[in-house]
């Protein structure tokens, strides 16, 4: 199986990756184009970085900038059905939902707050469809704690929640359905369980709703003690997770992938030098192709550090080289 990684704060911002051969077959640098999180929607890769929505296919690539107040810090980006996308609006603290027009519609587990509401208040960074609304992983549920310690301390001391938002009447409507996480990210469903990296500790969580709504841990998997866990795709055999090396300066520790086989064994990727996996998706073998090209046109952005030079796509993987 192929898949694509998105990577952050990176020399390289897209991998594509061949999980049997283990084997790093394309990247684009980290100078081209900034990247957080990454999906597969209407013929285009869709990419949410900074303030902007990005679309990219053969044709070359396109952008919309995302509504205030503050900076939107845009994370995770996944489609919602037909022509319509959600984006995690981490500097606004919410979810917007965006059909190609002005991204207007909102859910938000602080709404209400107004003016008074921090920037990034509690590092909303993910989500999930769930029931009639959807599940959101964010870092804390104290909007005002960033301002009460200067050293960000409850980043590391389990104050992650998952918290559940639907919109009725108007208004979004929030419950906190699970806690005690450390910098969660990367939700996915399964098999009606709900899954989460708990990034700071190197956890990886599975959680089982019962007849209250709320989300119980029926099980936890320690995956690594030298990364940031971050990232998680559902294989045929298990699950595909990433580990970033930039929040643990750990000897040996560079961009990594853990399959987490069904049978609980443990199998290590080694990708390489420093960086920061944020999402791993399904490699598209019928749009990959056109958009590496289009790539190769893309003008360089102007950004300090080391960049390595562009990568063609190798033929065997459908590119011209």
């Amino acid at each position: 199986m192929r898949v694509l990684l998105g990577c952050v704060n990176s020399a390289v911002s897209l991998i594509g990756y061949d999980v049997e051969q283990r084997q790093a077959f394309w990247f684009c640098p980290g100078n081209v184009l900034r990247v957080c999180g990454i999906c597969f929607h209407d013929g285009a890769l869709h990419i949410a970085s900074d303030s902007m929505l990005q679309r990219l296919d053969a044709t070359g690539l396109s952008a919309v900038r995302l509504p205030g107040p503050h900076e939107n810090l845009a994370h995770s980006v996944k489609p919602l059905g037909p022509s319509l996308l959600g984006i995690a609006d981490t500097g606004n603290s919410r979810i917007l939902l965006h059909s190609g027009g002005p991204a207007s519609l909102a859910l938000s587990p602080l709404e209400g707050w107004g003016d008074v509401l921090p920037p990034d208040a509690i590092h909303l960074n993910d989500f999930v469809p769930w029931h009639d609304g959807m599940l959101a992983s964010a870092f804390n549920h104290q909007p005002f704690d960033r301002w009460k310690r200067s050293s960000l301390a409850w980043k590391k001391e389990g104050w992650g929640i998952i918290c559940f938002m639907r919109r009725h009447q108007g208004h979004t409507l929030t419950r906190i359905v699970a806690g005690g996480l450390n910098c969660p990210h990367s939700l996915c469903v399964h098999e009606g369980d709900v899954y989460c990296c708990s990034s700071a500790s190197g956890e990886f969580f599975r959680f089982r709703e019962d007849e209250h709504g709320l989300l119980h841990e029926v099980r936890r998997w320690k995956i690594t003690s030298s990364h940031f866990l971050r990232g998680c795709l559902r294989l045929p055999d298990g699950w595909l997770l990433g580990g970033s090396s930039q929040r643990h300066q750990a000897e040996g520790g560079g961009l990594m992938l853990y399959h987490l086989a069904d049978d609980d064994s443990l199998t290590a990727h080694p990708l390489g030098g420093p960086g920061e996996i944020y999402d791993i998706i399904p490699w598209d073998d019928a749009l990959m192709p056109g958009i590496c090209a289009a790539l190769l046109r893309q003008p360089t952005l102007d950004l300090e550090g080391d960049f390595p030079p562009r990568c063609r796509l190798p033929r065997a993987w459908g590119g011209t080289d």
